[in-house]
């Protein structure tokens, strides 16, 4: 009895778990660990994706991509990213390739700061993409930059399922969700930063505290604590029931028995 019982505990406890609570990518940086600008890569998994559009700022149409490659950690403006010292310590600077040639022909540079994870079904959840922003410049007229998440098939035709973003013309905390599923495995979950400029204007932000990590859920009003565990009242009922069903045939058992 007390085996069974305990058995049907576990069982409902771990159903009244949010999904979230298993997903398998919690991501998150700081940017203290970094070296400040040393010519080298930044590391830590971030990577950076150049496309090209004409006639900024409509940007209608396309004109070729460039990249993957690791994000660079270099002062030269012909790179895209480095460290700098932000408002509370390291933080990560995102800007425009000042070095492609579609600058000074007035086409739009799309640069592309991020993080990505192939996923498996062992991911599925709902996940919270949280960071600051910290604005150093003024931004040039019609320029932008925002944070993003994207769920996008990794082979041809590249289809794009996903694209949530956020404006980071101003500073301060962000955030972005998405609810990723069992039928996403084998597509690429991307999280990071985007600026599209053109003729050489100001592009860059500071990024820090950014994380990527299931969502934390609040339980409702109606729930009440077993054993640290959130279960709504309805279900607290129901193991009551259980537990008196149990009890009442362990008790016939024994009258059948005299």
């Amino acid at each position: 009895m007390k085996r069974l019982v305990k058995n049907t505990l576990i069982l409902l406890a771990t159903t009244f778990v949010s999904s979230s609570a298993f997903a398998a990518i919690d991501f998150s940086d700081d940017f203290e660990s970094y070296n400040l600008p040393d010519g080298g890569i930044i590391g830590g998994g971030w990577t950076w994706f150049l496309n090209a559009y004409p006639n900024f700022p409509a940007c209608d149409g396309y004109i070729f991509g460039f990249g993957p490659n690791p994000a660079p950690n270099s002062n030269d403006p012909y790179y895209v990213s480095n460290i700098g010292e932000g408002d509370t310590g390291k933080a990560l600077n995102v800007f425009s390739d000042y070095g492609s040639d579609q600058h000074p022909v007035g086409n739009c540079v799309e640069t592309n700061v991020f993080q990505e994870r192939l996923l498996d079904a062992s991911d599925a959840g709902q996940y919270t993409f949280q960071f600051d922003t910290q604005v150093t410049d003024d931004l040039g007229m019609d320029v932008q930059t925002f944070g993003f998440i994207k769920l996008i098939n990794p082979n041809p035709p590249y289809e794009t399922f996903v694209f949530e973003k956020i404006p980071t013309e101003t500073g301060g905390a962000k955030s972005l969700s998405i609810n990723l599923t069992s039928d996403n495995a084998g597509l690429l979950v991307q999280w990071g930063f985007t600026n599209i400029a053109s003729n050489y204007l100001p592009s860059g932000r500071f990024y820090d505290n950014v994380e990527f990590a299931p969502t934390v859920v609040e339980p409702p009003p109606e729930t009440e604590d077993f054993e640290g565990i959130p279960i709504p009242t309805w279900a607290l009922f129901g193991i009551a029931g259980l537990l008196a069903y149990f009890g009442g045939s362990q008790l016939r058992s024994r009258r059948k028995a005299k």
